[in-house]
């Protein structure tokens, strides 16, 4: 074989390893979680049985930096005829890490505000619904488009900061705040964008502390609406130590020109929102079975939320000052699979109280 051919079988089977090399270092993963519920309300009405969440998880890692993930969620099992459930894209992104001190992140992120937000896999928290100041004050399960910065410049400290589409004060209401503003992605408006980051603390495996924002206009220029600045700050705790598992969050929104956006949208919005719960289980399965990995955590949570908290030029409705207290019992034969039920007692300040009986399954994978 001449020189120029062994130059080339050298130079071919040089691209062959290296295209190789670059084949093995990418890597597709798939997922995903799922729960079912049951809810019985207390009184005449007939509960009702719905596989609420099915999401699949879909990630792809093009070398040991950059990677895409996503997931794709089905509420409610169907959509037909303009009625049942939705069909939306949850998370979907690329993830440039650079090193532990800074990553890069783009596309349809989640605001990493409060606890369940960006953790909300259904054996990661007790109840079989989650929190309702985790719809009502923050708007959970809460995504926009966007891109940022994260990562952790020492060990124990973790930071995220992102750019996101804002939300729409056109949609905001006196019951349930902010939580139908959500653009979701689709086919946001740019005009307000918004700032939304977090600070993640922790001092010692068994305790997490964290801090969250999210600020930006909400009125998409619209004089007569005013600025409809949305200033949104949150704190959380999370404990746990032997058997005992302890959690606590809170959150605080002021928005801006509440008066002026009521007076061109008619919506009931509030000047003021705020809401917290605080939260104990412990595991009881020692008790039972020393020789087990399987947890039965029966707990307790306590929220307190208004989400009219103070208002201009309108009377507050009392029955939108809440409190709600839930017992019951996670029990989980694997870590990331749960079967639950809890009795939840609605009670507000308009003494409308109810009461509601929840059984539920859920996993990841």
């Amino acid at each position: 074989m001449s020189l120029r051919n062994h130059s080339l079988a050298l130079i071919l089977s040089l691209l062959l390893v290296t295209s190789l090399q670059m084949e093995a270092q990418e890597s597709t993963t798939i997922g995903g979680y799922g729960e079912l519920h049951y809810n019985e309300p207390d009184g005449p009405v007939k509960g009702k049985l719905d596989f609420h969440r099915f999401v699949l998880y879909l990630a792809h890692g093009f070398n040991e930096n950059l990677s895409f993930k996503s997931e794709i969620e089905i509420e409610h099992t169907k959509l037909e005829g303009g009625k049942g459930g939705e069909l939306a894209i949850e998370q979907a992104y690329l993830d440039w890490h650079f090193n532990t001190w800074i990553g890069l992140r783009a596309g349809i992120l989640l605001p990493p505000v409060g606890i369940i937000n960006q953790f909300h896999e259904p054996p990661t928290f007790n109840g079989v619904e989650r929190p309702g100041v985790d719809h009502d004050v923050i708007p959970t399960t809460w995504r926009e488009s966007g891109a940022g910065i994260y990562g952790s410049p020492t060990e124990g400290v973790n930071y995220q900061l992102y750019v996101v589409a804002g939300l729409l004060a056109a949609e905001f209401n006196g019951e349930q705040g902010i939580y139908d503003g959500k653009q979701e992605a689709f086919e946001s408006s740019p005009t307000n964008p918004s700032f939304t980051g977090r600070l993640d603390y922790v001092p010692a495996p068994e305790l997490r502390l964290g801090g969250s924002f999210f600020i930006g206009n909400t009125t998409e220029g619209d004089s007569a609406a005013g600025s409809g600045t949305l200033s949104l700050i949150s704190g959380d705790i999370q404990y746990s130590y032997q058997q005992l598992s302890l959690r606590a969050e809170g959150a605080f929104e002021s928005i801006s020109d509440a008066q002026k956006i009521n007076a061109v949208f008619g919506n009931g919005v509030a000047d003021q929102i705020y809401g917290l719960y605080v939260e104990g289980a412990y595991n009881v399965m020692p008790w039972l079975c020393s020789e087990t990995n399987q947890t039965l955590s029966p707990f307790v949570r306590y929220e307190k939320y208004n989400t009219q908290a103070k208002v201009t030029g309108f009377a507050a409705n009392p029955a939108y000052d809440r409190n709600d207290i839930t017992i019951g019992a996670t029990y989980k034969p694997t870590f990331n699979t749960a079967f639950k039920i809890d009795y939840q007692f609605f009670n507000n300040a308009a003494d409308l109280n109810t009461k509601q009986l929840n059984l539920g399954i859920g996993y990841n994978f």
